[in-house]
């Protein structure tokens, strides 16, 4: 029975590594993705930006325009005042040149603020092509690092898949479903007891339990957690070399 719990205890320990091993195998993909999301989505926000800033230009050349024809038509109108004949025609004519000025004010104004937003949009988009120019070379080192990681991860986790092949072939066919089943329940399936106390679940054991787990005579289950025990002094050697 010393030589199986040995073998248990080697197997979860190995269960243990590539947990871990698996856990970073799942956590790095989703590091690289979040990566690769932030440099899109700063793209994508740059994109936009431009979009924005090509409409204001759109907007402020329409503007330019027709601030050029009102300006033409209001110097068409003013000649036309000393050919008109009559009071009535000339008041409306005065009052269409008044309006038309109001217009080209209202219009120089709102050229003078798209000229203000084109400024502060671009310069915000160079802003942000700077940033993002540093934040691809980081990201590109930090993705580089992490891709190098999950291939020597994925070496180390063959290598362990290998060695828990070999300890399972020495464990009894009917003991490793049950350190299965208690590792699915509990996480740890064996666990080492010291002074008449479990340290998976830290309940006293009775002496005479006590007794049997240190001589190793029979595989003995805590009673309240249901795992595994054994005294680390009977088989801390067998575990470092299982």
């Amino acid at each position: 029975m010393r030589d199986q719990i040995a073998a248990l205890g080697a197997l979860q320990q190995l269960d243990l590594e590539i947990k871990v091993i698996e856990e970073k195998l799942t956590k790095y993909p989703q590091e690289i993705s979040r990566y690769e999301e932030d440099l899109e989505n700063a793209k994508t926000s740059i994109a936009e930006a431009r979009t924005e800033l090509e409409q204001i230009r759109r907007n402020k050349k329409e503007m330019e325009h027709q601030l050029e024809e009102n300006q033409s038509s209001i110097k068409k109108a003013e000649k036309r005042l000393f050919e008109i004949k009559t009071y009535r025609e000339y008041e409306a004519l005065q009052k269409e040149i008044s309006e038309t000025k109001m217009t080209n004010a209202s219009l120089e104004d709102e050229i003078l603020r798209f000229m203000e937003v084109t400024e502060n949009l671009e310069k915000h988009i160079s802003d942000k092509e700077s940033e993002l120019a540093e934040r691809e070379e980081d990201s590109e080192k930090s993705i580089t690092d992490y891709k190098a990681k999950i291939k020597d991860l994925e070496i180390t986790h063959k290598n362990k898949q290998q060695e828990k092949e070999k300890i399972i072939s020495v464990i009894d066919p009917d003991v490793l479903p049950l350190y299965e089943k208690i590792k699915t329940r509990n996480g740890i399936a064996i666990a080492p007891a010291r002074n008449e106390v479990c340290t998976g679940c830290n309940m006293k054991i009775p002496p005479q339990l006590f007794n049997e787990v240190l001589t190793l005579s029979r595989m003995i289950q805590c009673p309240n957690c249901g795992r595994i025990l054994y005294c680390e002094e009977s088989i801390d050697g067998e575990l470092q070399t299982a």
